[in-house]
C-alpha cells in the first residue's frame, strides 16, 4: 500500500461499544433487533470519500456455570439517506453486507475449554464442555466493502448481533461497529455541515 493513501483514511464512529446480554434467551442476528448508530453528514466529513470498510467486531467472556453462553456472532450493514429522518435509511447494498460471523473460542484457563473452538449454529454444539470453574473468551468480526459512488449524504451503520445462552447466568457479548471511509477526492466539498455526525433520539437505539 503507498503510505499517501493511509494518510487518507478517515476514521468514524459506526455503532458505539457497548455491552449485549444474552441471559436466558437470544437475539436472533436480523434487521429486526439491530443496533442503529449515529447518522452521518458526509458533507460535514470536508471531503468526499468514495469507498468505506465497515468493521463489525465482538467479544465477551465465556463461562462460570453450566448455564452459559452457546453461541455468539456479529455483522452489520451500512444505510444511506437523502435526509436525517430515521425512517428515511435503506441499505446501501443487501449484497455487500457480511454474514454472521461467530465467535471464536480464543483463550481458556481450564482444559475443559477448547481453545479454537467455536459453535457452528445455535444448535450444534457449545464453546466447550463447562464445569463450574470453567472461563474462556471469544472473539469474533466481521468486514464489508462499500462503493459510495451511488451514496445518499446521509450515511448509517447498524450492528447485527446473535447471542444465545441455555439458561440465566450467560454471558454478555461486547460489540461495535467502526467504519473507515477511503478514495479521498483531490477537491473538497465547497459546502460544509457544522459537524459530521447527527446523533438524535429518533436515530440511535
Amino acid at each position: 500500500m503507498i503510505t499517501r493513501d493511509v494518510a487518507q483514511i478517515r476514521p468514524v464512529l459506526g455503532v458505539r461499544h457497548q455491552r449485549y446480554d444474552a441471559s436466558c434467551g437470544s437475539n436472533d442476528g436480523t434487521t429486526g433487533n439491530e443496533t442503529l448508530g449515529p447518522i452521518i453528514d458526509r458533507l460535514g466529513l470536508g471531503r468526499q470519500y468514495n469507498s468505506a470498510l465497515l468493521h463489525a467486531f465482538g467479544y465477551g467472556d465465556i463461562g462460570t456455570t453450566t448455564l452459559d453462553t452457546a453461541f455468539m456472532a456479529v455483522s452489520g450493514r451500512l444505510e444511506h439517506s437523502s435526509t436525517t429522518c430515521a425512517d428515511d435509511f435503506a441499505e446501501l447494498s443487501t449484497a455487500q453486507r457480511p454474514s454472521l460471523a461467530p465467535l471464536f473460542q480464543t483463550g481458556n484457563t481450564t482444559s475443559t475449554l477448547a481453545s479454537g473452538f467455536m459453535a457452528t449454529s445455535t444448535s450444534v454444539g457449545t464453546f466447550g464442555t463447562y464445569t463450574a470453574t470453567a472461563t474462556g473468551s471469544a472473539a469474533g468480526e466481521a468486514f464489508a466493502f462499500y462503493d459510495l459512488t451511488p451514496a445518499n449524504r446521509f450515511l448509517r451503520a447498524s450492528l447485527l448481533w446473535q447471542a444465545e445462552a441455555s439458561s440465566s447466568g450467560g454471558s454478555n457479548l461486547n460489540a461495535g461497529v467502526d467504519l473507515g471511509l477511503g478514495a479521498v477526492d483531490l477537491v473538497p466539498h465547497n459546502t460544509t455541515s457544522t459537524t459530521p455526525v447527527f446523533v438524535t433520539t429518533c436515530n440511535e437505539s
